[in-house]
């Protein structure tokens, strides 16, 4: 019995073996077989032929949906266009289009007005010969730098007028955020005077300035100085006494140049109110247009000097005083900079321009010491400097220590035997060599 059923079990096998041949390869069963097994290769060849329907189908339908949204888009633009730069403008608004991609559609819509005349006017500069400075400086060629500053500057006025509040939308910010900081708490309506009270004196300016052909006659002075008064008195009748006082607060070449100092300093509003107010009405002893020239214009520039340390002592208190007058000495706005490139803590360039002071002070005893002989005060001065040099470089690092002290004259002149004397603004210096002894 167990024979049967082992050739049973075989033949079973067997026919499966068979049946799994005839479905993969329809072609090797017996022709009676054939219907019952399907062609694998038809039903492949059907089945990517239905994907590549469908996937045509999904083309089509994706090239005709591109192609309704660019017709849609064109007749939107078509409804949307005017040569008319305010037209334009109110369209979009109403679209609803964010103040953002306003002033990007309209500034491009204006520079590409201005683009010919700025390729006219810079012509072939880029043909220069390279021995030859390239002629679009103001130094190199005066006349066609105010030609380009007034284009420029119609672009800009051209779209402030056509933008309005919407102007300064390109920071991303609030539309007036630019606006109050410049102008402060005014109304949009007196901001738009202002603007344009500006642009025509802007455009005065210019015209000045292009005839000027980088000479300035005290003529030419004179007429700067006219124009500024006759801007002064239209801002004045448009605004009230204390607008204005604001305004020239914010705009004045005096708060551009307090700036890094009160920067390093760290001042509050009030302390820079404090400063302006006192430095303000002696300005122009301070910091004359034309530099100091003269013993009495140098004395009354010390004079002035002198005065604003006492007020402003008065005012912040002499600590804060202190700090002001440091921060805005150039020699320690460039230690700033230098430990701030290093990493290095917050004070180290106030302990090294400490350094620098304590270093003239005994400079100045030593040479004034009727005790000491002239070898011995050359020799104290040259172990001053070397002391203060190793406490530089202590603080600030090798790199940026020797870097400072290569720099710093005033060392280099104590080492050779000589004292220094920092001014009241702690910018000026007077040097004093030992005397020469007598044989």
């Amino acid at each position: 019995m167990k024979l049967p059923v082992f050739l049973l079990a075989g033949s079973l096998a067997a026919n499966a073996v068979v049946l799994a041949v005839c479905a993969l390869r329809p072609a090797l069963a017996p022709p009676v077989w054939r219907e019952l097994f399907p062609d694998r290769a038809a039903l492949a060849a059907a089945e990517a032929a239905d994907q590549a329907r469908a996937k045509h189908a999904a083309e089509v339908a994706a090239q005709t949906a591109a192609a309704q949204a660019a017709a849609s888009r064109a007749q939107l633009w078509a409804a949307l266009q005017s040569d008319d730069l305010p037209t334009l403008v109110a369209r979009l608004r109403a679209a609803g289009f964010p103040p953002l991609l306003v002033r990007a559609i309209v500034g491009a819509r204006i520079e590409a007005r201005f683009a010919a005349q700025l390729k006219a006017l810079v012509g072939n500069a880029a043909a220069t010969p390279f021995w030859k400075p390239v002629p679009l400086g103001f130094n190199s060629n005066p006349k066609f730098y105010e030609e380009r500053t007034q284009l420029y500057r119609e672009r800009a006025k051209l779209l402030r007028d056509v933008l309005g509040s919407d102007y300064s939308a390109g920071s991303r910010t609030d539309p007036t955020a630019a606006q109050r900081r410049r102008f402060g708490n005014l109304p949009a309506d007196k901001i738009a005077l202002l603007q344009r009270i500006n642009d025509d004196y802007l455009e005065l300016g210019a015209q000045i300035r292009a005839s000027l052909q980088g000479i300035t006659l005290p003529s030419d002075r004179e007429a700067i100085a006219l124009l500024q008064r006759e801007q002064h008195a239209d801002l004045a009748a448009i605004l009230t006494p204390q607008e204005l006082a604001d305004y020239e607060m914010r705009t004045s070449p005096l708060t551009s140049r307090l700036s890094p100092a009160l920067t390093l300093m760290d001042a509050t509003e009030a302390e820079f109110r404090a400063i302006y107010g006192i430095e303000q009405p002696l300005a122009d002893r301070l910091y004359p247009a034309l530099g100091v020239k003269g013993a009495e214009m140098a004395q009354q520039r010390r004079d002035a000097q002198q005065q604003a340390a006492d007020q402003l002592a008065a005012a912040l208190g002499p600590e804060r005083a202190a700090d002001f007058a440091r921060a805005g000495n150039y020699e320690f706005q460039q230690l700033s900079r230098l430990a701030q490139r290093e990493n290095l803590p917050a004070d180290a360039a106030v302990r090294t321009f400490t350094l620098r002071d304590a270093a003239a002070q005994e400079s100045t005893r030593i040479a004034a010491d009727p005790t000491m002989a002239n070898d011995a005060k050359l020799a104290a001065l040259q172990t001053l400097a070397q002391s203060t040099r190793a406490q530089i470089v202590a603080t600030l690092g090798a790199n940026a220590g020797n870097a400072y002290v290569q720099s710093a004259d005033w060392l280099g002149y104590i080492e050779h035997g000589g004292s220094v004397k920092f001014g009241a603004d702690g910018m000026s210096a007077t040097y004093s060599s030992l005397p020469t002894p007598t044989k």
